[in-house]
């Protein structure tokens, strides 16, 4: 059952509960109000002074004073009722008896001449015995009083309801018809529909809100898918090539003929048999390297812990001036630079970056790295003098598998991952990583962690 309905179940229930109660306060009121008029009549029939007045007094008598709206008769032996005492607003009442009748306890009946529609009536034997007396009042208070009842219950009724009404319609156009817009939005991409969005709510809802997350969601999801896709691709054609030279090279072997190898076919075993190595090298990197990303996703994958990046930026700079004798390394950094963070995943990135610059920049390129200390902020550049990178790549460099050169291959341009550990350290971090670049002037890479 969808919200909708079971709100309208709800108040269609609380609709009959509210109608049920109210008819049941007007009968309880009526049979209050009826009651009085039976306990007045019963207490006339006790009074000796109506008894005696119905007993005595001729038709035309006035009438006595304290009876109010009382109606007093004689029911004669041959079954006539004379009217002795009318009430004063209804003078031609009289209560619908039959000849002789007898009522012992309080009656409805109805009311054949006068203005009240109904008397409640009791008959009270005389003390001559061969009469009875009538005593009975209109039921015209009662009715009115009664009416007033049920019309003001009505039309309250009528004015909750109205306000009811507009209160599901509100909730109806605030709430409701956004969640079903959300649920179809997110049927049809379920269903494979990823172009499919959830409309905007109205403004300051919670539906709204909501509603943008559902977008933000689809939209993050259809990007991930499309990166998982792309990184499927990638992969799979980066491990075609090593894959491709290795099957070359076993079928290549499979095909000679049996024998003793002389020296040149020895050499070229040798030179097969290092071919495969090094593609096997190869494969293993990039199994490395992406074994280390998906392990960079994981939420624990961070050891954290007090790091001083002054000393570590110090590390870094003397192993690059090990590995490139032939380049000048400088560092610009505070003797102490305390952050919460990965001692080891700060150092891969870093050395990430400064590999990158070695890697693609001509020999003797001078390489500088700098620790710049902000406001709630840490930047680590590692900046190259080398021939920069063109414009239109700059926001690709972080991907997984990107090349600047696309004719350069893995084997002698990395495995095209470098770039994306780093990145990816850095937001494991909370941080970000970016990238300045000007061609024939050099790039400068920055890794930005919080403080």
């Amino acid at each position: 059952m969808t919200l909708r309905r079971r709100l309208v179940v709800a108040v269609s229930v609380l609709a009959v509960l509210a109608v049920t109660a109210g008819v049941t306060v007007v009968l309880i009121q009526r049979a209050y109000l009826v009651a009085r008029l039976d306990t007045e009549i019963a207490t006339l029939a006790g009074n000796p002074r109506a008894l005696l007045l119905a007993s005595q007094r001729s038709p035309d008598t006035v009438s006595a004073a304290g009876l109010g709206d009382v109606y007093v008769g004689r029911m004669t032996a041959d079954g006539r009722l004379v009217t002795v005492l009318a009430p004063e607003s209804d003078p031609t009442l009289t209560p619908a008896l039959a000849a002789g009748e007898t009522v012992t306890t309080p009656e409805g009946r109805p009311a054949p001449s006068g203005h009240a529609p109904r008397v409640r009536v009791l008959t009270v034997p005389l003390p001559n015995g061969r009469a009875q007396a009538v005593i009975a009042v209109p039921t015209t208070s009662a009715d009115v009083t009664t009416r007033r009842l049920a019309l003001t219950l009505l039309l309250t009724g009528l004015v909750v309801a109205g306000f009811v009404g507009l209160l599901l319609w509100w909730v109806d156009r605030l709430g409701l018809r956004p969640i079903a817009a959300m649920t179809a939005a997110a049927d049809a991409v379920t269903a494979g529909d990823t172009s499919r969005r959830v409309p905007p709510g109205p403004p300051g809802t919670e539906a709204a809100r909501l509603g943008e997350a559902l977008n933000t969601m689809i939209d993050r999801s259809a990007a991930t898918n499309e990166r998982m896709r792309r990184f499927v691709a990638d992969a799979s054609h980066e491990l075609r090539t090593p894959l491709t030279t290795l099957g070359g090279y076993a079928a290549l072997h499979a095909a000679r003929p049996p024998g003793p190898l002389d020296a040149d076919g020895r050499a070229e075993v040798d030179d097969g048999m290092r071919r495969i190595g090094d593609e096997a090298a190869r494969m293993r990197r990039l199994v490395d390297g992406l074994l280390d990303l998906a392990g960079l996703e994981s939420p624990d994958a961070l050891r954290r812990e007090p790091v001083d990046l002054g000393p570590l930026l110090r590390d870094v700079a003397s192993d690059l001036r090990v590995v490139a004798p032939d380049r000048e390394v400088s560092l610009e950094a505070p003797e102490s630079l305390v952050l919460h963070a990965d001692r080891d995943r700060i150092t891969q990135a870093v050395v990430g970056l400064t590999s990158n610059a070695v890697r693609h920049t001509p020999a003797g390129t001078p390489v500088a790295l700098r620790l710049v200390p902000g406001a709630g902020a840490v930047r680590i550049e590692v900046s190259d003098a080398g021939p920069g990178i063109p414009p239109e790549h700059l926001r690709h460099l972080f991907e997984r598998f990107y090349r600047v050169d696309r004719s350069r291959s893995s084997g002698s341009g990395g495995s095209g991952l470098g770039l994306a550990v780093v990145d990816a350290v850095a937001r494991g971090h909370g941080g970000s990583v970016g990238v300045a670049s000007e061609v024939g002037r050099g790039s400068t890479f920055t890794i930005t962690l919080p403080a």
